[in-house]
């Protein structure tokens, strides 16, 4: 979602550009259902584009869902664009509303999985040039190896092997890496 934030933002500066994960949104409409509904509707209703992430926890909220309904067709009708992330493809969502689950399927679903080996040596690679340490390709295909579902672990082993290697002097081997 960041990634697609950003390349709007490059093309389109100007846009109103919202991200919310959904528990977030749930707890702003607490907020709204106490303070009143204008601005929080002006928010999410008058986005350019509005990015949520973890749209499974709408599951089994009437109100919630009601409301993101509401939000979700005024955007729709406006042509904006509406970009959601879920760990389950609406069908599988349980207790999502008919309604909803119709409107996302409508759109484009992409079941994104985890990076394939080559794909995590190249992130691997490319992490390594940009924090200007050079990795064996031993090192490279240990950690792509064994680390396979989480790019954010990818990254972060890169950078605690740069640590170490930066602040102990260690070389960078795969006794290191291990």
């Amino acid at each position: 979602l960041f990634a697609i934030a950003g390349s709007i933002r490059k093309k389109h500066p100007n846009f109103r550009i919202v991200y919310i994960k959904s528990e977030d949104f749930m707890n702003e409409l607490v907020d709204a259902l106490q303070t009143g509904f204008s601005e929080f509707r002006a928010k999410y209703r008058q986005a350019d584009l509005l990015l949520m992430d973890d749209v499974q926890f709408l599951s089994g909220k009437v109100q919630l869902q009601e409301e993101f309904f509401h939000t979700f067709e005024a955007l729709f009708q406006a042509n904006r664009q509406i970009v959601l992330t879920s760990d389950r493809p609406p069908k599988e969502i349980a207790t999502l509303s008919d309604r909803l689950q119709t409107r996302f399927e409508s759109g484009l679903l992409a079941d994104i999985q985890s990076p394939d080996l080559e794909t995590r040596m190249a992130m691997v690679k490319a992490k390594a040039n940009n924090l200007g340490i050079d990795m064996p390709q031993k090192v490279v295909d240990y950690i792509a190896e064994n680390i396979t579902n989480n790019v954010r672990e990818l990254e972060g082993a890169v950078k605690k092997i740069a640590a170490i290697n930066g602040l102990m002097g260690s070389p960078i081997d795969l006794p290191m890496a291990q």
